[in-house]
Protein backbone atom coordinates (compact mmCIF):
# COMPACT_ATOMS: atom_id res chain seq x y z
CA UNK A 1 0.00 0.00 0.00
CA UNK A 2 1.27 3.49 -0.87
CA UNK A 3 0.84 5.89 2.04
CA UNK A 4 0.59 9.63 1.80
CA UNK A 5 1.61 12.97 3.35
CA UNK A 6 1.40 13.41 7.11
CA UNK A 7 -1.15 16.05 8.11
CA UNK A 8 -2.66 16.17 11.64
CA UNK A 9 -6.30 15.26 12.02
CA UNK A 10 -8.52 18.26 12.61
CA UNK A 11 -10.00 18.95 16.04
CA UNK A 12 -13.28 20.76 15.45
CA UNK A 13 -13.20 23.13 12.48
CA UNK A 14 -10.14 22.92 10.26
CA UNK A 15 -8.20 26.08 9.56
CA UNK A 16 -6.89 26.08 5.98
CA UNK A 17 -3.26 24.90 5.91
CA UNK A 18 -0.58 27.05 4.35
CA UNK A 19 -0.69 26.62 0.56
CA UNK A 20 2.08 24.51 -0.95
CA UNK A 21 4.94 25.96 -2.95
CA UNK A 22 4.09 26.22 -6.69
CA UNK A 23 5.35 23.28 -8.76
CA UNK A 24 8.73 23.15 -10.45
CA UNK A 25 10.41 20.88 -12.97
CA UNK A 26 10.74 17.27 -11.89
CA UNK A 27 8.73 14.16 -11.15
CA UNK A 28 6.72 15.75 -8.33
CA UNK A 29 5.77 19.44 -7.85
CA UNK A 30 7.60 21.18 -5.03
CA UNK A 31 5.46 21.16 -1.93
CA UNK A 32 3.28 18.31 -3.25
CA UNK A 33 4.73 14.96 -2.11
CA UNK A 34 4.93 12.09 -4.58
CA UNK A 35 1.70 10.07 -4.23
CA UNK A 36 3.58 6.77 -4.31
CA UNK A 37 6.13 7.59 -1.60
CA UNK A 38 6.11 5.13 1.31
CA UNK A 39 5.53 6.56 4.77
CA UNK A 40 3.80 5.02 7.76
CA UNK A 41 1.40 7.39 9.50
CA UNK A 42 1.78 7.88 13.24
CA UNK A 43 -1.32 7.76 15.47
CA UNK A 44 -3.56 10.77 14.88
CA UNK A 45 -1.99 11.60 11.51
CA UNK A 46 -3.15 11.31 7.91
CA UNK A 47 -1.26 9.14 5.40
CA UNK A 48 1.14 10.59 2.88
CA UNK A 49 -0.55 12.87 0.32
CA UNK A 50 -3.93 12.92 2.07
CA UNK A 51 -5.77 15.53 4.12
CA UNK A 52 -8.23 15.01 6.95
CA UNK A 53 -11.74 16.43 6.59
CA UNK A 54 -13.95 16.62 9.69
CA UNK A 55 -17.55 15.46 9.49
CA UNK A 56 -20.19 18.08 8.68
CA UNK A 57 -23.56 18.63 7.04
CA UNK A 58 -23.80 19.80 3.44
CA UNK A 59 -26.52 20.54 0.91
CA UNK A 60 -25.79 17.75 -1.54
CA UNK A 61 -26.54 18.80 -5.10
CA UNK A 62 -26.79 22.35 -3.82
CA UNK A 63 -28.59 25.03 -5.80
CA UNK A 64 -26.38 27.29 -7.87
CA UNK A 65 -25.43 30.03 -8.26
CA UNK A 66 -25.08 30.98 -4.60
CA UNK A 67 -24.64 34.65 -5.46
CA UNK A 68 -25.49 36.87 -8.46
CA UNK A 69 -23.31 35.85 -11.38
CA UNK A 70 -23.09 37.55 -14.78
CA UNK A 71 -24.97 35.90 -17.65
CA UNK A 72 -23.00 33.51 -19.85
CA UNK A 73 -21.20 35.08 -22.80
CA UNK A 74 -22.72 34.87 -26.25
CA UNK A 75 -21.75 31.59 -27.88
CA UNK A 76 -21.32 31.61 -31.68
CA UNK A 77 -23.93 29.59 -33.52
CA UNK A 78 -22.85 25.95 -33.71
CA UNK A 79 -20.31 26.28 -30.90
CA UNK A 80 -20.29 23.59 -28.25
CA UNK A 81 -21.12 24.57 -24.66
CA UNK A 82 -18.45 24.49 -21.97
CA UNK A 83 -18.32 20.70 -21.63
CA UNK A 84 -20.09 17.42 -22.30
CA UNK A 85 -23.76 17.25 -21.32
CA UNK A 86 -25.64 13.95 -21.19
CA UNK A 87 -29.28 14.86 -21.65
CA UNK A 88 -30.42 11.32 -20.91
CA UNK A 89 -28.87 11.40 -17.41
CA UNK A 90 -31.28 12.03 -14.50
CA UNK A 91 -32.30 15.65 -14.08
CA UNK A 92 -30.69 17.50 -11.13
CA UNK A 93 -32.58 17.13 -7.86
CA UNK A 94 -33.36 19.84 -5.36
CA UNK A 95 -30.49 20.04 -2.82
CA UNK A 96 -30.80 17.65 0.09
CA UNK A 97 -29.26 18.16 3.52
CA UNK A 98 -26.98 15.26 4.40
CA UNK A 99 -24.43 14.49 7.10
CA UNK A 100 -20.96 13.29 6.16
CA UNK A 101 -18.64 11.60 8.66
CA UNK A 102 -14.91 12.42 8.93
CA UNK A 103 -12.71 11.00 6.20
CA UNK A 104 -9.35 11.32 4.47
CA UNK A 105 -8.95 12.38 0.85
CA UNK A 106 -6.04 12.93 -1.52
CA UNK A 107 -4.76 16.48 -1.50
CA UNK A 108 -4.21 16.27 -5.26
CA UNK A 109 -5.57 14.31 -8.18
CA UNK A 110 -3.79 11.01 -8.83
CA UNK A 111 -0.81 11.65 -11.08
CA UNK A 112 0.35 9.70 -14.10
CA UNK A 113 3.54 8.65 -12.33
CA UNK A 114 1.48 7.24 -9.43
CA UNK A 115 -0.80 5.44 -11.87
CA UNK A 116 2.26 4.04 -13.63
CA UNK A 117 3.35 2.41 -10.37
CA UNK A 118 -0.07 0.72 -10.22
CA UNK A 119 0.30 -0.55 -13.78
CA UNK A 120 3.79 -1.91 -13.17
CA UNK A 121 2.69 -3.66 -9.99
CA UNK A 122 -0.51 -5.20 -11.36
CA UNK A 123 -0.26 -5.47 -15.15
CA UNK A 124 -3.56 -3.59 -15.40
CA UNK A 125 -4.57 -2.16 -18.77
CA UNK A 126 -2.89 1.12 -19.79
CA UNK A 127 -4.71 4.40 -20.52
CA UNK A 128 -5.42 4.15 -24.23
CA UNK A 129 -8.33 5.00 -26.50
CA UNK A 130 -8.61 3.66 -30.05
CA UNK A 131 -9.32 7.07 -31.57
CA UNK A 132 -7.05 9.21 -33.82
CA UNK A 133 -7.14 12.20 -31.43
CA UNK A 134 -5.78 10.06 -28.59
CA UNK A 135 -2.52 9.43 -30.45
CA UNK A 136 -1.76 13.14 -30.28
CA UNK A 137 -0.12 13.21 -26.85
CA UNK A 138 -2.76 11.30 -24.84
CA UNK A 139 -2.33 7.55 -25.31
CA UNK A 140 0.32 5.80 -23.22
CA UNK A 141 3.05 3.70 -24.82
CA UNK A 142 2.69 0.54 -22.80
CA UNK A 143 3.28 1.62 -19.21
CA UNK A 144 4.95 4.90 -20.25
CA UNK A 145 2.90 8.08 -19.98
CA UNK A 146 3.33 10.90 -22.55
CA UNK A 147 6.73 12.53 -22.03
CA UNK A 148 6.94 15.29 -19.46
CA UNK A 149 3.52 14.67 -17.90
CA UNK A 150 4.31 12.47 -14.91
CA UNK A 151 3.10 15.09 -12.45
CA UNK A 152 -0.13 15.78 -14.38
CA UNK A 153 -3.40 14.09 -13.40
CA UNK A 154 -3.92 10.73 -15.04
CA UNK A 155 -6.72 10.89 -17.63
CA UNK A 156 -8.08 8.39 -20.16
CA UNK A 157 -9.25 6.33 -17.19
CA UNK A 158 -12.79 5.04 -16.77
CA UNK A 159 -14.69 4.88 -13.50
CA UNK A 160 -13.77 1.19 -13.30
CA UNK A 161 -10.08 1.99 -13.79
CA UNK A 162 -10.17 4.66 -11.08
CA UNK A 163 -11.92 2.30 -8.68
CA UNK A 164 -9.29 -0.40 -9.24
CA UNK A 165 -6.41 2.00 -8.62
CA UNK A 166 -7.92 3.16 -5.32
CA UNK A 167 -8.46 -0.46 -4.25
CA UNK A 168 -4.83 -1.24 -5.07
CA UNK A 169 -3.77 1.72 -2.91
CA UNK A 170 -5.86 0.41 -0.01
CA UNK A 171 -8.35 3.24 -0.48
CA UNK A 172 -11.57 3.97 -2.37
CA UNK A 173 -13.20 6.61 -4.50
CA UNK A 174 -14.81 9.40 -2.44
CA UNK A 175 -18.57 9.55 -2.29
CA UNK A 176 -20.06 12.57 -4.00
CA UNK A 177 -20.97 14.04 -0.60
CA UNK A 178 -17.38 13.62 0.65
CA UNK A 179 -16.02 15.27 -2.48
CA UNK A 180 -18.39 18.22 -2.11
CA UNK A 181 -17.54 18.75 1.55
CA UNK A 182 -13.78 18.59 0.92
CA UNK A 183 -13.98 21.03 -1.98
CA UNK A 184 -16.79 23.46 -1.07
CA UNK A 185 -17.06 23.19 2.71
CA UNK A 186 -19.97 22.57 5.11
CA UNK A 187 -23.52 23.82 4.62
CA UNK A 188 -23.12 26.83 6.90
CA UNK A 189 -20.04 28.05 5.04
CA UNK A 190 -20.41 26.52 1.59
CA UNK A 191 -18.80 28.52 -1.19
CA UNK A 192 -19.40 28.72 -4.93
CA UNK A 193 -15.75 27.93 -5.64
CA UNK A 194 -13.18 26.11 -3.49
CA UNK A 195 -11.54 29.44 -2.55
CA UNK A 196 -14.69 31.57 -2.07
CA UNK A 197 -17.68 33.04 -3.87
CA UNK A 198 -15.87 35.16 -6.47
CA UNK A 199 -14.54 33.63 -9.66
CA UNK A 200 -10.81 34.06 -10.30
CA UNK A 201 -9.37 32.49 -13.44
CA UNK A 202 -5.88 32.60 -11.94
CA UNK A 203 -6.90 30.04 -9.30
CA UNK A 204 -7.70 27.08 -11.56
CA UNK A 205 -6.81 25.43 -14.85
CA UNK A 206 -9.89 26.29 -16.90
CA UNK A 207 -11.33 26.36 -20.39
CA UNK A 208 -13.52 28.93 -22.11
CA UNK A 209 -17.11 29.05 -23.28
CA UNK A 210 -16.41 29.58 -26.99
CA UNK A 211 -14.93 26.97 -29.28
CA UNK A 212 -12.45 25.37 -29.30
CA UNK A 213 -12.94 25.57 -25.47
CA UNK A 214 -9.23 25.20 -24.69
CA UNK A 215 -7.74 28.24 -22.96
CA UNK A 216 -4.01 28.68 -22.38
CA UNK A 217 -4.42 32.06 -20.65
CA UNK A 218 -4.00 30.32 -17.27
CA UNK A 219 -0.66 28.92 -18.40
CA UNK A 220 -1.89 25.51 -19.54
CA UNK A 221 -3.85 24.63 -22.66
CA UNK A 222 -4.48 21.08 -21.45
CA UNK A 223 -3.79 19.45 -18.05
CA UNK A 224 -1.37 21.11 -15.65
CA UNK A 225 0.84 19.55 -12.96
CA UNK A 226 -1.21 18.78 -9.85
CA UNK A 227 -1.01 21.59 -7.31
CA UNK A 228 -0.05 24.20 -9.94
CA UNK A 229 -2.73 26.56 -8.55
CA UNK A 230 -2.16 26.67 -4.77
CA UNK A 231 -4.22 29.87 -4.43
CA UNK A 232 -7.26 27.83 -5.46
CA UNK A 233 -7.04 25.47 -2.45
CA UNK A 234 -10.20 24.64 -0.53
CA UNK A 235 -10.64 25.49 3.16
CA UNK A 236 -9.17 22.08 4.04
CA UNK A 237 -6.19 22.40 1.69
CA UNK A 238 -7.48 20.27 -1.20
CA UNK A 239 -5.95 21.33 -4.53
CA UNK A 240 -7.43 21.40 -8.05
CA UNK A 241 -10.96 20.78 -6.79
CA UNK A 242 -12.20 22.88 -9.70
CA UNK A 243 -10.56 22.64 -13.11
CA UNK A 244 -7.71 20.51 -14.45
CA UNK A 245 -9.65 17.20 -14.66
CA UNK A 246 -13.18 16.05 -13.99
CA UNK A 247 -13.14 13.71 -11.01
CA UNK A 248 -14.97 10.41 -10.73
CA UNK A 249 -16.83 9.81 -7.47
CA UNK A 250 -18.03 6.50 -6.05
CA UNK A 251 -21.71 7.36 -6.56
CA UNK A 252 -24.22 6.91 -9.32
CA UNK A 253 -26.36 9.79 -10.45
CA UNK A 254 -29.87 9.01 -9.17
CA UNK A 255 -33.32 10.19 -10.22
CA UNK A 256 -34.68 10.39 -6.66
CA UNK A 257 -33.28 10.88 -3.17
CA UNK A 258 -35.17 7.70 -2.27
CA UNK A 259 -32.49 5.81 -4.22
CA UNK A 260 -29.70 7.12 -1.99
CA UNK A 261 -28.54 4.74 0.74
CA UNK A 262 -27.81 5.89 4.28
CA UNK A 263 -29.64 6.23 7.59
CA UNK A 264 -32.50 8.72 7.83
CA UNK A 265 -32.90 11.18 10.68
CA UNK A 266 -36.07 12.95 9.65
CA UNK A 267 -35.26 14.59 6.32
CA UNK A 268 -31.51 14.27 6.94
CA UNK A 269 -29.57 11.50 5.18
CA UNK A 270 -26.56 10.24 7.14
CA UNK A 271 -23.45 9.05 5.22
CA UNK A 272 -25.21 9.13 1.82
CA UNK A 273 -24.00 6.76 -0.88
CA UNK A 274 -25.41 4.76 -3.76
CA UNK A 275 -25.23 1.22 -5.07
CA UNK A 276 -22.66 0.09 -7.62
CA UNK A 277 -24.80 -0.60 -10.68
CA UNK A 278 -26.33 2.11 -12.82
CA UNK A 279 -26.07 4.02 -16.07
CA UNK A 280 -24.37 7.27 -15.04
CA UNK A 281 -21.72 8.10 -12.44
CA UNK A 282 -21.47 11.42 -10.62
CA UNK A 283 -18.44 13.49 -11.64
CA UNK A 284 -17.42 16.80 -10.12
CA UNK A 285 -15.09 19.75 -10.59
CA UNK A 286 -14.96 20.64 -14.28
CA UNK A 287 -11.72 20.45 -16.26
CA UNK A 288 -9.19 22.37 -18.33
CA UNK A 289 -11.82 22.24 -21.10
CA UNK A 290 -14.63 23.76 -19.00
CA UNK A 291 -15.61 27.37 -18.18
CA UNK A 292 -17.00 27.83 -14.65
CA UNK A 293 -16.80 31.63 -14.58
CA UNK A 294 -20.53 32.30 -14.99
CA UNK A 295 -22.04 29.12 -13.55
CA UNK A 296 -20.03 27.25 -10.91
CA UNK A 297 -22.86 24.73 -10.54
CA UNK A 298 -21.87 23.37 -13.94
CA UNK A 299 -19.08 21.44 -12.21
CA UNK A 300 -21.66 18.81 -11.17
CA UNK A 301 -22.13 16.38 -14.03
CA UNK A 302 -22.72 12.71 -14.87
CA UNK A 303 -20.68 10.51 -17.23
CA UNK A 304 -21.06 6.98 -18.50
CA UNK A 305 -18.72 4.92 -16.29
CA UNK A 306 -17.05 3.02 -19.11
CA UNK A 307 -15.91 6.10 -21.05
CA UNK A 308 -12.25 7.12 -21.03
CA UNK A 309 -11.96 10.85 -21.63
CA UNK A 310 -8.93 13.10 -21.95
CA UNK A 311 -10.62 15.35 -19.37
CA UNK A 312 -11.48 12.78 -16.67
CA UNK A 313 -9.29 11.85 -13.68
CA UNK A 314 -9.83 11.11 -9.98
CA UNK A 315 -8.51 11.17 -6.42
CA UNK A 316 -8.91 8.58 -3.68
CA UNK A 317 -10.33 8.67 -0.15
CA UNK A 318 -10.43 6.43 2.89
CA UNK A 319 -11.97 6.20 6.34
CA UNK A 320 -9.89 7.78 9.14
Amino acid sequence: MRLRHLIPLCAGACAPPAPPTPPTEGPSPAGVPSPDADRTAAPGEAPHGMIAVPGAEILLGRAQPLAPFPPPPEVPQGAAPGGPIHRSAPEPLEPRRVRVGPFLIDRTEVTRSAYQAFLLDTGYRTPRVDEPWADDGWNWDGTDFPAGTGDHPVVLVSWFDAREYCRWAGERLPTEAEWQLAVLGPADAETAYPWGDTYDGAKLNHGRQAEPNFDASDGWEYTSPVGAFPAGASRYGLLDGFGNAWEWTADLRVASWDEVLGAREGDLIVSPHTGTLGEYVAVRGGSYFFDLSFHPGGERNAFLPELRRKTSGFRCARDP
